[in-house]
């Protein structure tokens, strides 16, 4: 509902498999603390957590991503970075998506430089 303000549990076969925090009917994290959207394994076990500001994907903090992803042993698979909505590099200069194997090192990196503001044009005076 466009108006809905609260969490929503998602169940499949009588297990909770994802959480979602809504505010006014889009998934928002108003607070920056608690993921909008929680995805879980059958055993209960995170599988993603995503961060939303009116309901796109937005880096809660400079440092942290907008999404995690992360294997069944809990340790981190990737992470994405988000602005307004946008996938690109965080604010710190952490590439837009890295991606971990179950070792530990890094699987891929992905880079999107975040769009430069174009100055305005300078124009003669008359």
């Amino acid at each position: 509902p466009t108006l809905f303000n609260g969490r929503v549990r998602f169940l499949e076969e009588g297990r909770v498999r994802a959480i979602g925090w809504y505010t006014d009917g889009v998934l928002d994290d108003p607070a920056r603390r608690i993921p909008a959207y929680v995805r879980l394994r059958p055993d209960g076990q995170v599988k993603q957590r995503r961060h939303y500001r009116n309901g796109r994907l937005h880096d809660p903090a400079h440092d942290e991503p907008a999404v995690r992803g992360f294997f069944a042993d809990g340790t981190r698979r990737y992470a994405e970075h988000y602005r307004n909505g946008r996938r690109q590099d965080s604010a710190t200069g952490d590439p837009a998506i890295t991606k971990w194997r179950l070792d530990g090192s890094v699987r891929s990196v992905k880079r999107y430089p975040r769009a430069g503001r174009v100055a305005p044009t300078a124009t003669a005076a008359t």
